[in-house]
């Protein structure tokens, strides 16, 4: 049950993590060709929004899927069966 909730709460960071990542990335790319700070913000805001948008299912799958696998494998910490 311990391996099973473990690899829940990673697929939950794998997901967030890549939405974030992503977002930030995009966002700081589109908001570094604005030249008021405050016009960069909304750019920035903007495509990491779109970003999450367009992308948040195929993440979820890729988070989801990397989480089970590494799970059902022991690789990911806290996954690791029990040696009796």
């Amino acid at each position: 049950m311990r391996r099973i909730m473990m690899g829940f709460v990673w697929s939950l960071l794998l997901y967030f993590g890549m939405l974030g990542i992503g977002g930030a990335v995009l966002g700081s790319a589109a908001g570094f060709r604005e030249t008021h700070v405050d016009q960069g913000y909304r750019a920035g805001h903007a495509a990491g929004q779109e970003f999450g948008n367009k992308y948040r299912e195929i993440i979820l799958l890729i988070a989801v899927a990397g989480a089970a696998i590494g799970t059902f494998t022991g690789r990911l910490p806290g996954t690791k069966p029990k040696t009796k």
